[in-house]
């Protein structure tokens, strides 16, 4: 029964970081000023934190968890089930990375790693789906190339986002939290 009751902690913890996620989802503030629409909140804040105290399966399944309640709760249709479904890969191959280095005991790797994942990741999938499915499906325009985009916006924009959680999260759990 004690394996069973840990379980159930877990279970309720991952819900809490999940919800706490969510509400967190909604205070968001542009980084770029040529590209007002990408704009940081600090809801991975959580999904890291999360990571540290249930796993890599417990913070990706706050990241699911968070951005499926967002889309119910904001009834943003397609154009947040893109957007969401983005953010939800973002938080995956940030705290991946971070997770692992962190566990190594290397932290700065972990944000150096945890950020060179993040914007790869998403330059990649910004560039060959989420970008195409915005054009086609909502009709969004960009003023440049898709390429232009990705290099003078997502790119600094995943960076500028990696750093800031990896620096809210570092200096707060160093010492503190021993990783599953």
């Amino acid at each position: 029964m004690g394996k069973s009751l840990d379980k159930f902690h877990e279970l309720i913890g991952v819900a809490v970081f999940a919800a706490l996620g969510t509400i967190l989802m909604f205070f968001e503030f542009p980084v770029l000023f040529w590209l007002p629409f990408l704009k940081i909140d600090l809801s991975d804040v959580v999904t890291l934190i999360g990571t540290f105290a249930f796993g890599p399966v417990g913070g990706t399944l706050i990241a699911l968890i968070k951005s499926m309640v967002h889309v119910i709760v904001t009834g943003s249709g397609v154009a947040g089930l893109i957007g969401n479904g983005s953010a939800f890969v973002g938080a995956v191959s940030l705290l991946l990375p971070f997770n692992y280095f962190w566990k190594k005991g290397k932290k700065i790797s972990a944000i150096v790693f945890g950020t060179i994942v993040m914007t790869i990741v998403m330059s990649i999938l910004n560039y060959f789906v989420v970008m195409p499915l915005y054009m086609n499906v909502i009709g969004m325009k960009l003023n440049m190339s898709l390429a232009e985009y990705v290099a003078t916006g997502v790119v600094p924009f995943n960076i500028v986002k990696a750093l800031i959680i990896s620096m809210i999260v570092y200096p707060r759990i160093k010492g503190h939290f021993a990783i599953k």
